[in-house]
């Protein structure tokens, strides 16, 4: 029973990651209708800008954290005034084709600048442990959880709350009537771009302390993201953290249970669940578009 509890409190971890990772994803193409393959990527920049602040400047990543989410706002905004508004009316095919070319510019300047060796944040507390209830996770990893829990309750704040988040839910409602009152649709892609990059520029430096990164890790992270959105449902929030603990959940009990295959079978079975959702419930576990935290 203690090793079940113990699997279960690595599964939430891994899910409170998954999350924040998918709801940027999430967020990008419930407003946009943009899939951008470009996401797994982002995730690594912002965790080598954590590496590099970490071992040049020695400031510890939860410092650099907000600083890195904002330069991640910079750089999803002007990517989306200068190159993903030319193709968000175009064929999905041409959205596809612009954010894969720029996730493999991104995986070039990352190996280019940091070689394929693989790397981790380290800092004053990354061989603590915490003990919760006699279970027992390290301090990186459940910081990990907390920062992605912080950023998922400011993000649903900003969109529910804010006079920003109500232009942003309006666009992606009805666009025609979002221009008939004034709201500057380009304007609005933009800063919802913006927010999904610095939300996984967020989950970056959270990753960088807690596990080893690369820059060929961009896709498997991406197509992870992508698998949660389908299973949660586009734009929605609660069915987004629902299936990222699912899949958190999964890839750690077969992890624990099933030897020497258990972390690729929990990958793999990510997938399937993808397939089975699909065929049983098309419209993902959360029913519904909606850009915000469903009820």
């Amino acid at each position: 029973m203690g090793q079940l509890s113990q699997v279960v409190l690595d599964g939430i971890v891994l899910g409170g990651f998954y999350a924040l990772v998918a709801q940027g994803l999430s967020l990008v193409f419930g407003v946009m209708g943009v899939l951008n393959l470009a996401h797994g990527e982002c995730v690594l920049i912002g965790a080598y800008l954590a590496w590099t602040a970490r071992n040049h400047l020695g400031i510890d990543p939860l410092l650099a954290l907000p600083v890195i989410m904002l330069i991640g706002f910079g750089v999803g905004w002007l990517l989306c005034r200068t190159l993903v508004n030319r193709v968000v009316e175009q064929p999905p095919l041409m959205s596809l084709l612009l954010t894969f070319g720029i996730g493999a510019v991104a995986q070039g300047v990352l190996l280019q600048l940091f070689d394929s060796t693989p790397r981790v944040t380290t800092t004053s507390y990354s061989d603590d442990v915490v003990s919760i209830f006699g279970l027992s996770t390290p301090t990186p990893r459940l910081l990990m959880l907390v920062g992605a829990v912080v950023i998922l309750a400011l993000s649903w704040l900003l969109l529910t709350r804010t006079r920003v988040g109500r232009s942003i839910q309006a666009a992606a409602q009805n666009k025609a009537a979002a221009r008939v009152v004034g709201i500057e649709i380009g304007a609005v892609y933009a800063i919802a771009f913006g927010i999904g990059i610095a939300m996984v520029f967020g989950a970056g430096t959270l990753l960088g302390s807690a596990q080893g990164f690369y820059p060929f890790l961009g896709p498997a992270l991406t197509m992870k993201a992508f698998a949660i959105v389908v299973l949660g449902g586009v734009g929605r929030m609660t069915g987004t953290v629902l299936a990222a603990l699912v899949v958190g959940l999964i890839e750690t009990v077969l992890a624990s249970y099933v030897p020497s295959v258990g972390t690729g079978l929990g990958i793999a079975a990510s997938f399937i669940l993808v397939v089975v959702v699909l065929v049983l419930r098309p419209q993902g576990l959360s029913a519904g578009k909606q850009v915000t935290a469903g009820v």
